[in-house]
């Protein structure tokens, strides 16, 4: 079997997921826990540790809707697709490890951007530009495959496409909130 397919399949619940979220910051949804930051007002050397976009309404809503993102894929049938046995077996628990992993490899790369005092939302300006425009990017479709990674064994052509869907989904989704007016640049 191609690794394409299982990768598209694990890829799913995790774009279902970001949807969501970018439906739930669209509308207002669940405003109190848009104003708890991740980092609980923790700072590193008088800077944030994430910052203030880094929420507790992120938090729950990429893990809730990537875990409901997953059992629906889970139950439309995916039988045959070793590579995402977990997700036909758990998918809950499956969609919920994915979620958080999302959101998990996003942080070292808010934390460094913090440091650097490149602003929430901001880019990194001059020879740091192109470094974290690819991170922006990578960083949390490196955090899924590594979760993934911890629970099943993922071949590499799988892992490889997964990152491939991943840095061409995320700008679309990306796309569609600067078009929402949800973001002002792409990253």
């Amino acid at each position: 079997m191609s690794p394409f397919l299982p990768a598209v399949w694990m890829a799913l619940p995790v774009v279902l997921g970001g949807l969501a979220h970018v439906a739930v910051i669209r509308l207002d949804l669940l405003p109190s826990l848009a104003r708890i930051p991740l980092d609980g007002g923790l700072t590193f050397r008088g800077r944030p540790l994430f910052g203030p976009n880094k929420t507790l309404r992120g938090l729950l809503v990429m893990i809730t809707a990537t875990a409901l993102g997953s059992l629906v894929l889970a139950h439309l049938g995916s039988v045959g697709l070793a590579a995402v046995e977990p997700q036909i077996r758990w998918p809950l628990g499956w969609g919920a490890c994915l979620g958080l992993g999302y959101l998990l490899g996003e942080l070292p790369n808010s934390f460094l951007k913090r440091q650097l005092d490149v602003p929430p939302g901001g880019e990194a300006l001059g020879r740091g530009r192109l470094f974290f425009s690819f991170l922006d990017q990578a960083d949390s479709l490196v955090g899924v495959v590594l979760v993934a990674r911890c629970i099943t064994p993922l071949p590499c052509p799988v892992m490889a496409w997964l990152l491939v869907l991943g840095l061409v989904i995320h700008p679309l989704v990306g796309l569609l909130m600067i078009q929402l007016g949800l973001k002002r640049r792409l990253g």
